[in-house]
């Protein structure tokens, strides 16, 4: 395993366990922050601060949110991650919805320069994402 997929795997065990100031700390200053619309937090953050209000937002949305990385893969200086994520949406009384995602990171010199997610709404998302309220 490359030490990029092992940065990675701690950046996921620190969100994991509420750790967002060491998530921040593996991100490049410059970092571009990408994600889909079709969630809740979806859209773009440039720099680690504002990427610090990207994860404050998803508090925002999501009651409790469990991300489950399934498979990793790696090509130098890219980390490819496949996973689920689940959890209750604040504002639809906290209703449960998940998706499933594909994550791509970009590292140079262990840290991330790049982030860009790509997610499928289970249909209950989906629904609540049509309703206007995310």
């Amino acid at each position: 395993m490359s030490d990029n997929t092992d940065v990675i795997k701690g950046a996921y065990d620190a969100f994991g366990s509420g750790d967002i100031p060491a998530v921040l700390g593996i991100l490049d200053e410059r970092v571009e922050w990408d994600v889909t619309t079709v969630v809740p937090q979806g859209g773009s953050w440039r720099g680690r601060d504002a990427v610090g209000e990207f994860f404050q937002n998803l508090g925002e949305k999501w009651s409790e949110l469990k991300v489950e990385p399934e498979q990793y893969v790696a090509d130098d200086d890219t980390v490819i991650v496949i996973g689920r994520a689940a959890g209750r949406l604040r504002g639809h009384n906290d209703a449960a919805a998940g998706y499933t995602f594909v994550h791509g990171f970009k590292l140079t010199g262990g840290q991330v320069t790049r982030f860009r997610e790509w997610a499928d709404p289970d249909q209950e998302l989906a629904g609540h994402m049509s309703h206007g309220e995310h």
